[in-house]
């Protein structure tokens, strides 16, 4: 096995683990999480955030080496998505239950 990879290559492993590991810190968690659960699930929510940063932190080097390819991007792309997705959903959110609300009114 080869372990000399590019920073682009670590850039993205790194970032779909840490958005594995998201995903599973939301899916393992039960409804009312209780003693060591709690302590497993914030264990691997933090394992998760330190994968997407380290992701960013390889793809800005992938991009400050001018390495080829398209796979130093994803470590950017998938934690701005995430932050889209966390920051947008509330907001439509909102503007669907004001519109909801204004049409009632009618």
């Amino acid at each position: 096995m080869n372990v000399k990879k590019n920073y682009g290559f670590w850039s993205m492993l790194s970032s779909i683990m840490g958005l594995i590991l998201l995903i599973a810190s939301y899916a393992v968690a039960p409804d009312e999480p209780q003693g060591m659960v709690t302590i497993g699930i914030l264990v691997i929510f933090v394992t998760a955030i330190l994968f997407l940063v380290l992701g960013m932190i390889g793809s800005t080097r992938a991009m400050k080496q001018q390495e080829k390819g398209r796979k130093k991007y994803v470590g950017i792309f998938l934690p701005v998505l995430i932050l889209l997705f966390v920051v947008l959903v509330p907001i439509l959110m909102a503007i669907g239950f004001i519109l909801n609300d204004n049409s009632s009114l009618k």
